[in-house]
């Protein structure tokens, strides 16, 4: 491209009164913040109505000396055609790099590409809101056959959610939905880019924003992400530690706080001194002496070193402290072999 951005549109202008020029740059924050109807018209001492009537017909005359340019006209083209290969849509922060490589200008803003289509109308742009980010597209029926593709996916994973989250079987579940939508994977990744239904988490699962999986809003659910990536025991503070380090959010966890929330999560199993584990990798909640209750109860009179061999495997204790509870005859006795075994009102 022979001219920048921001060249282009100072031409477009030029032939605007100063009135007409002030409130297009205010509207579309072309020289700073953008301006509200009321802002300008409390400026320039009219109604909002009046102002908007201003701003439509400095519009109107901007668009049409745009159509009589071959270089706008060029722009235009090259730019549709790139969305339309994209599938048709292109999120807004994506698109803005997009096109400062199309046009070779690194310094076009977002506020200067939203200003050349709207003027040119050749893409059409859909401010964010609660479902979307903002993004550029080529056609309004477009949108809703997106949605329902996007709708159709969030149904399919939600019915797979243990599956995508422990066994990253995404690729799987795209490839059924861009099988029957006969699209192509990045299309439909580009599809899934402007929904604000989907996110990745810190360690790069994919799946619903509303799971405490992807999106942890309480200290409690980030604890339990944590605990479960780990896949081991981990002392209340390095919880609370990897959690400021991965950084969820802005809030800072604090020590007590973790552990005030694993002692009442039930979630959570406390191994051994301050250090917890998920029950979900086999561990059982009690303490020492209802674990080795447990053991016994399961597997009939056992040998010490068995039962030792098993209660680690649950809890992060010393010999010593087995062996101080099998010596607790109200609720175990040793057997001629050695074997101890359970007293029943244990």
């Amino acid at each position: 491209m022979s001219k920048p951005i921001e060249r282009i549109i100072q031409d477009l202008l030029k032939n605007l009164n100063p009135r007409q020029k002030e409130i297009i740059e205010g509207r579309f924050g072309l020289k700073k913040g953008k301006e509200t109807l009321a802002s300008l018209g409390e400026k320039f001492g009219l109604t909002r109505e009046r102002v908007r009537q201003i701003e439509n017909g400095a519009i109107a005359e901007i668009r049409k000396k745009a159509l009589e340019n071959k270089e706008i006209e060029e722009i235009s083209k090259m730019s549709v055609n790139f969305i339309k290969n994209l599938g048709g849509v292109r999120k807004e922060d994506f698109f803005v790099n997009d096109f400062r490589g199309l046009v070779n200008d690194q310094s076009a803003t977002p506020e200067q590409i939203r200003f050349f289509f709207e003027v040119v109308g050749s893409l059409l742009y859909q401010p964010a809101n609660n479902n979307f980010y903002a993004f550029y597209y080529t056609d309004k029926k477009l949108i809703k056959r997106i949605n329902t593709l996007l709708n159709k996916f969030a149904a399919l994973i939600s019915k797979k959610k243990k599956e995508l989250i422990v066994k990253n079987i995404l690729e799987v579940l795209i490839q059924k939905i861009v099988k029957t939508a006969k699209i192509n994977d990045f299309v439909f990744l580009n599809y899934l880019s402007i929904s604000k239904k989907f996110g990745i988490n810190p360690y790069g699962d994919f799946g619903l924003v509303n799971w405490e999986e992807i999106l942890p809003k309480t200290i409690r659910a980030k604890a339990f992400l944590v605990a479960k990536k780990a896949e081991r025991p981990l002392h209340f503070k390095e919880i609370a530690e990897l959690i400021n380090k991965i950084g969820f959010d802005n809030k800072k966890a604090h020590y007590q706080t973790v552990h005030n929330e694993l002692i009442k999560d039930p979630r959570f199993v406390l191994v051994g001194r301050g250090m917890y584990s998920l029950a979900e990798f086999g561990y059982q909640p009690g303490t020492a002496r209802e674990v080795i209750a447990s053991i016994l109860k399961k597997h009939g009179p056992l040998p010490s070193k068995r039962i030792i061999d098993l209660v680690k495997q649950q809890r992060l204790l010393k010999e010593n402290t087995i062996i101080i509870n099998l010596s607790n005859k109200k609720y175990f006795r040793k057997l001629n072999d050695g074997r101890y075994y359970l007293v029943e009102k244990a």
